[in-house]
């Protein structure tokens, strides 16, 4: 599954979201490493953050029992985050973009997390677990330009 290319580390986290932090730090200092400036490193971290905020509220229900795990590969000027997580299958590419009309006429917090992921991000594919793979991955892929 991993392409030729340099991959970093992986970061394993317990889904707590105090460890939200540690994650955009991470990202943001690998993508500024890979060549994004600082303005775009962090609208990737922030891409991610949401992703793993979701997972944490919505697939986990909050069990800090649970790990995200977090692994970065790259291709000449590809940037691909893997969210790699065991809870309940989430398709976010499924979620329908919000009438932002509505939103703002209703003034709810929250549920912008998903666009914003979409905004951000140049490709998201998602494989949820099977028989033959017991994890959920979500793939953020960032085009270096």
């Amino acid at each position: 599954m991993s392409k030729p290319g340099s991959k970093y580390h992986k970061l394993c986290i317990g889904t707590d979201l105090s460890k939200l932090q540690e994650i955009r730090d991470y990202i943001t200092s690998a993508s500024k490493r890979f060549g994004f400036e600082d303005s775009e490193a962090q609208n990737i971290a922030l891409a991610v953050d949401e992703a793993c905020t979701n997972l944490i509220k919505y697939s986990f229900k909050f069990d800090d029992s649970k790990k995200i795990c977090i692994s970065i590969e790259t291709a000449k000027k590809e940037f691909c985050v893997n969210i790699t997580d065991n809870g309940d299958p989430f398709n976010p590419l499924i979620v329908p973009t919000p009438d932002m009309n509505e939103y703002f006429r209703n003034m709810k917090p929250g549920g912008l997390g998903i666009l914003i992921m979409r905004s951000v991000m140049d490709d998201i594919t998602y494989l949820s677990s099977t028989e033959n793979n017991e994890h959920n991955i979500l793939k953020l892929k960032k085009y270096l330009v």
